[in-house]
């Protein structure tokens, strides 16, 4: 049987919060391979508890983080997203898990998804001591997904915006929130939310009251400005001859845009796996096809850790 605890650790002088999950028949006294896992945009680390689980009974020991700003974690203003932070919160929490006794330092992996799947990327490509990456349906350059999302007009109107937002702070300072569940008053809209997604989110919560994403009420206006800036697409190339899987889906997902994650596939060397599973945007967060994904990650890691 699998145990869950929740355990802290620092991320440059930020105490942050994570669930460590740790498989049946561990021992301190053992050598297992084990996992840290990050959830996507704005999303609590309460998305992965059933990740988390699965990844233990498949033997690894499995630290899921909140990154700072977000969750249970430290940090100010709450809803802060800076991607390049949350590459080093993912690298403090293999600061932390390395030196557990019952783990194996040489055998840790990492995986992401959506968001979460383009951090993990850039993390693998820079810390060496990721021997396996597993990125789910990841979002590898925020500036092509917010530009996938809107019509080019709309996109143009965004980076408009987010520059006077820019020179609003630089005259009056703080830094204003925008909500992410209603819309802002002002009309802007950086993200069009999917018809197809709202009918299936809509649709799951009736039938099973489960929301699927556990997801910040509002971030910082600067949030979406440090989005943007975010490319992990060519630094796929620097995992090699560490491995690198993508975990994509095939069905109808415009959230997650096909093309970086098929550069970013190119782009990075051997050994690696791509995985493509016949399912829609969110499939990978529903029972049944959320054991396939996971299966699939699970598997990969099997191999290389």
């Amino acid at each position: 049987m699998t145990t869950k605890k929740t355990v802290q650790f620092t991320s440059e002088g930020v105490t942050c919060e994570g669930d460590l999950y740790l498989p049946a028949g561990y021992s301190e006294t053992g050598s297992s391979p084990a996992l840290v896992i990050g959830h996507g945009f704005t999303v609590a680390r309460t998305s992965l508890v059933e990740e988390g689980r699965l990844f233990a009974e498949a033997g690894f020991v499995c630290l899921a983080i909140d990154y700072r700003h977000f969750g249970t974690s430290g940090g100010e203003p709450r809803g802060r997203l800076r991607p390049l932070q949350e590459t080093e919160d993912f690298k403090s929490a293999i600061d932390w898990l390395e030196v557990q006794p019952g783990v194996d330092a040489s055998r840790i992996g990492i995986w992401g998804t959506s968001f979460g799947g383009g951090i993990v990327t850039h993390v693998a490509a820079h810390d060496i001591r990721v021997r396996a990456c597993v990125a789910q349906a990841p979002i590898m350059d925020g500036d092509a997904w917010v530009r996938s999302l809107n019509r080019e007009a709309d996109y143009l109107a965004v980076r408009k915006y987010l520059l006077e937002a820019r020179r609003k702070r630089t005259r009056e300072g703080g830094d204003p929130h925008h909500p992410m569940a209603a819309p802002a008053a002002d009309g802007f809209t950086p993200m069009p939310a999917d018809p197809a997604m709202i009918e299936d989110v809509t649709t799951w919560y009736e039938k099973t009251g489960d929301m699927l994403m556990h997801s910040a009420q509002e971030i910082t206006l600067e949030s979406f400005e440090r989005v943007m800036e975010f490319d992990a697409t060519y630094t796929a190339r620097k995992i090699a001859p560490r491995a690198y899987c993508i975990v994509q889906m095939t069905g109808h997902d415009v959230y997650h845009p096909n093309q970086p994650i098929q550069e970013a596939y190119r782009a990075a060397g051997e050994p690696k796996r791509m995985v493509s599973l016949a399912i829609d945007q969110l499939d990978a967060y529903k029972p049944g096809m959320r054991e396939q994904a996971i299966g699939a990650a699970a598997d990969f890691f099997h191999q290389y850790l």
